[in-house]
């Protein structure tokens, strides 16, 4: 009880605080929020770490031990990748994606391009919230929403790509599973691997606009004198951001591994809450070569913490990680993969994920369903790669 009702003050400050960019509103509320989960992991118990019963809780058999050597290999790849980047001189013109883009067009135009990859809307519905999200009632009633920019082509595009990832996942767990509880995505990094996987690995691939793109300029008159190669550059510009929901794909991570990193000293007692904003930012210069001007853009800017969701963010980057495992096996399934999604068949790609891991729900934990589903055991080295090969054609490397 005493904990509902501090979690409840702890968001309410947290609002007030980030509103008001004043770290001190949240900070007491944020030290009680930490010593109640210490105190909670007193009682649940811990092997090596404190820091592994709340990772657990999010991430069934994941360890500090594995993320410290995957997450320390994915940091040290991207911050060298990323300095290339910057380096090169090479810088996509992102303008195009800023003119006026009605409501109705976009909308219509996601809604097609989510019919393609796989969701089923006679089960499921889009529409408008402030912030996108999944919720499912049951594998036959998943909806989610979106938000639209005017002026701004991409989001609402790749959040419905993305919560279409989940939603799609969701709607593929099998009717024998329902009313028990493996009727849900195997953890949340799993999920995220599906979201993630849809929205970048598939969704920000040349092969997907290959057969995307002459639809976008029927529809988006806008992008008549915009050609594929500029285009595909243009949605895979990278550009180091303060706030982690605005982040490219490359540096996404480096969020993630930032909170983990932090998350990690605070429950190895090995930093105070009055220190942590200073943390936060010498870590965004560090890694990133970008510091918060102020607490909002800095270590306010998620409400994961008000609530007491410590160990989820590194959930995010396992699947990104898993995400790529799962595709360098479709892709030794699947010989033609890539001619296959330039044709607009992305039912392949759909049903491989259903085969290999919708269907199973959480009958297997994460560890369990990647080593089923890729023959393998967790790694850093195919995401590397991926980037690499990736952004390396980009920005000329």
């Amino acid at each position: 009880k005493e904990y509902t009702i501090e979690q409840a003050a702890s968001e309410a400050a947290w609002e007030d605080a980030k509103a008001k960019s004043d770290y001190s509103i949240f900070k007491p509320h944020l030290k009680k929020m930490i010593d109640f989960n210490k105190e909670f992991i007193g009682y649940w118990g811990y092997r090596n770490s404190k820091y592994d019963t709340l990772l657990d809780f999010y991430e069934p058999g994941i360890t500090v031990e594995k993320l410290d050597k995957t997450f320390g290999e994915l940091k040290g790849a991207i911050v060298s990748l990323l300095d290339r980047i910057q380096k090169s001189g090479v810088k996509p013109d992102c303008g195009m994606f800023h003119k006026k883009f009605t409501k109705g067009r976009q909308e219509s135009f996601s809604k097609y391009v989510m019919a393609k990859m796989g969701f089923d809307f006679d089960e499921g519905r889009v529409d408008e919230s402030v912030h996108p999200f999944t919720i499912n009632f049951d594998n036959r009633d998943v909806r989610i929403t979106t938000h639209y920019y005017e002026n701004e082509f991409r989001s609402a595009l790749f959040s419905c790509i993305h919560e279409g990832g989940h939603a799609i996942y969701e709607q593929d767990i099998p009717d024998s599973l329902k009313g028990t509880m493996l009727a849900c995505g195997a953890s949340m990094g799993l999920h995220e691997s599906q979201s993630r996987f849809y929205e970048n690995i598939i969704g920000r691939s040349r092969a997907f606009w290959t057969y995307f793109y002459p639809e976008v300029k029927r529809r988006f008159p806008e992008f008549k004198d915009v050609m594929l190669d500029e285009f595909y550059k243009g949605i895979n510009a990278v550009s180091p951001s303060l706030v982690r929901t605005e982040a490219d794909e490359l540096t996404y991570s480096l969020h993630i591994i930032i909170r983990y990193e932090i998350e990690k000293k605070i429950f190895d007692d090995e930093v105070d809450v009055d220190e942590l904003p200073s943390v936060w930012n010498k870590k965004y210069k560090e890694y990133m070569g970008i510091e918060p001007e102020n607490d909002a853009e800095g270590i306010l800017q998620d409400m994961h913490w008000s609530g007491g969701s410590f160990g989820y963010f590194p959930s995010y980057a396992l699947g990104n990680l898993y995400g790529a495992q799962f595709l360098r096996k479709m892709e030794k399934d699947i010989p033609d993969l890539y001619k296959e999604i330039e044709r607009g068949n992305l039912d392949i790609v759909h049903q491989w994920l259903k085969e290999n891991i919708h269907k199973y729900g959480s009958v297997y934990k994460p560890a369990e369903l990647l080593k089923k589903a890729t023959g393998e055991e967790l790694t850093a080295k195919y995401f590397i790669d991926y980037l690499n090969k990736k952004y390396s054609e980009i920005y000329n490397l």
